[in-house]
């Protein structure tokens, strides 16, 4: 099962659709036709077995009524005491030479006898004789007289006149006496004197063409074969003559028509022939009445009726796999479309935009890729610039390096020639620069030890001081735990540098500036504060806004310094950072800067920078 899920999922999407589809619409229609064919076939099936046990069912009816027919007008002339009358007065009287007068009017007055049997056996060719057990015998047919003395040598009419019970024999078919080639249906019993005596004066014959029985067997079955059987498979009626008085095993299982009285069932004939079968039990003759219909032309109707079935879902099913990949095709189209825009993309072809036909989720996703290739040709126009922009800065800091280390080795010359000429002002203004141009030389180092920039402070100072021949007080307050704490280089410079242009221009008093740090928690706060003019109405915006200033303004340099400052805390620590201006306690001005720490580490810009 996991393969089949493994391979289904590495299908395409357009074969996955055809398969559900095929599952969804295909598979139940195949399976309703196959389940609906085996329903119809059942129906039918059946209804033509009940339609057949009904047809055989009014055949047994019309042998039956035929038969009982037969039965009352044995049992009318047997019991007839005209006839009885007449019998006996032959059995008499036998030895006297009557008249042919004497034997018209007998026989005239049996054909009055005749004449009073059933209408139903009218319709058929009955023939009635009576036997008289002397020499006289009398019939409804022509030249039944040449025919009697042959009748009388039948093992039936021994049977009777030696039995004493008076009951109807129901002989069967048997070869007609005057032509060999007509079948009869014939039954005979005894005719006694009186009903209290068993002295026999005659036995009454009646037979009836067997044509004519099968063509009112048949008259509900034209497309079945008929047949009327002995229980032991001999046939005594049926369409082809020929098989007359031979046994119905040659085709078909008599002990299986035995077995299944009253039923229908399939069988197979000795031709391999399939054959449904109707039997139905005829209780006076002790007969089979079987009714055959081959099964191939019972499903004849049902096969075509399956073709058109079957032809109507293949066109159904036809349809669905036309309108499943046309649909498919729909869905399909613009994922290919977009698989064939990324391949692009990623061979590097940014380009290949997606055709948006649609507004659904494919559609919204094409467009979304759209969107993408768009922002990513804007990142690639924007990542270039920078690249050349970082190239540009990278090829002028490497001319601005030239620079410094040139300045640097020449004013190391300077000081040794005025070391060597005893100038020791000059010597050690040199080496103060010496030592600030080297400390501008970062070599690619963004951060150094807060120790460092105090270090810095204290050389420019000492600069300064030299310069102008001036005395400024440094204070430093910092323990020696936070001395080791990295900061970005050159942060603390511009602000005292500002302080020292700003705040201690035209004043008399001398300069100090302060510088303090406190770490609390998770913040490092450094400030400096000096005893200068202070803000003197100007406000952190005001100062850090200051950029449209004419150049030669010298509020717009103060300005440029701190926000420079601001602007660096930001960007290396995040927006929550930076720094704050406000006048001093008594007088003067107080930058705080503001800082992230963490207890022991030195370096805690790595975790913060881009914040």
């Amino acid at each position: 099962m996991r393969n089949f899920v493994g391979k289904f999922r590495n299908l395409s999407i357009k074969r996955k659709l055809i398969i559900s589809f095929s599952v969804i619409v295909v598979f139940p229609l195949i399976t309703s036709l196959l389940l609906s064919n085996n329903i119809v076939t059942n129906f039918m099936l059946d209804e033509i077995a009940s339609l057949n046990e009904t047809s055989i069912n009014d055949s047994s009816k019309v042998l039956n009524r035929t038969l009982d027919d037969m039965a009352y007008t044995l049992l009318n002339i047997s019991n007839n005491s005209r006839v009885r009358e007449l019998l006996q007065d032959d059995n008499v009287n036998y030895k006297i030479q009557f008249s042919k007068i004497q034997r018209y009017v007998k026989q005239k007055k049996f054909d009055d006898i005749f004449d009073n049997i059933p209408i139903s056996l009218m319709t058929y060719n009955t023939s009635i004789t009576i036997l008289g057990e002397k020499h006289f015998d009398y019939g409804n047919w022509e030249e039944y007289s040449r025919y009697t003395k042959e009748m009388k040598q039948n093992a039936w009419y021994k049977e009777i006149i030696k039995s004493k019970d008076m009951r109807i024999r129901w002989i069967g078919v048997m070869p007609g006496v005057e032509n060999k080639d007509n079948y009869f249906f014939e039954a005979a019993m005894p005719i006694k004197i009186s009903n209290s005596s068993l002295t026999r004066v005659g036995v009454v014959h009646i037979r009836i063409n067997e044509k004519d029985i099968y063509k009112a067997l048949s008259s509900n079955n034209e497309t079945n074969e008929i047949y009327l059987l002995q229980h032991n498979g001999e046939i005594l009626s049926c369409k082809n003559k020929d098989e007359i008085s031979k046994n119905i095993n040659n085709r078909l299982n008599v002990t299986k028509i035995n077995e299944n009285l009253g039923k229908s069932y399939i069988d197979v004939d000795k031709n391999g022939k399939k054959i449904v079968i109707n039997s139905v039990s005829i209780d006076k003759g002790d007969w089979i009445l079987i009714s055959l219909v081959s099964y191939e032309e019972l499903v004849a109707p049902l096969t075509s009726i399956k073709n058109i079935l079957l032809l109507i879902n293949l066109i159904f099913m036809v349809s669905f796999l036309i309108v499943a990949l046309f649909i498919s095709n729909i869905i399909s189209k613009p994922i290919i479309k977009l698989r064939m825009s990324m391949l692009k993309v990623e061979s590097g072809d940014f380009n290949g935009k997606v055709e948006v036909q649609s507004e659904d989720e494919i559609g919204k996703l094409s467009q979304n890729f759209n969107n993408m290739l768009d922002r990513v040709s804007e990142l690639l126009v924007l990542t270039k610039e920078q690249e050349r922009l970082k190239r540009d800065a990278e090829f002028e800091a490497l001319q601005a390096q030239i620079n410094p280390h040139f300045l640097f080795n020449t004013l190391s010359s300077i000081r040794w020639a005025a070391a060597a000429y005893g100038d020791k002002k000059v010597e050690d203004m040199v080496h103060a620069l010496s030592i600030l141009l080297r400390a501008s030389i970062t070599n690619g180092q963004e951060m150094v030890s807060l120790e460092s920039e105090i270090n810095i402070l204290k050389n420019y100072l000492d600069l300064i001081q030299m310069k102008q021949g001036t005395t400024i007080i440094f204070e430093c307050n910092i323990d020696e735990s936070i001395m080791k704490y990295r900061i970005p280089h050159l942060l603390l410079q511009p602000i005292v540098e500002n302080s020292i242009l700003h705040g201690f221009e035209d004043r008399n008093e001398q300069g100090v500036i302060r510088i303090t740090a406190i770490a609390a928690e998770d913040l490092l706060k450094i400030e400096l504060t000096d005893n200068g003019k202070g803000l003197q109405g100007d406000t952190l915006d005001s100062i850090l806004n200051r950029e449209s200033q004419a150049l030669d303004d010298k509020k717009y340099y103060k300005s440029v310094g701190l926000k420079n400052i601001h602007d660096r805390l930001k960007l290396i620590y995040g927006q929550n950072y930076g720094i704050d201006i406000c006048d001093g306690e008594k007088n003067g001005t107080k930058v705080t800067l503001y800082m992230p720490f963490q207890k022991g580490g030195e370096h805690i810009a790595d975790s913060n920078a881009g914040r």
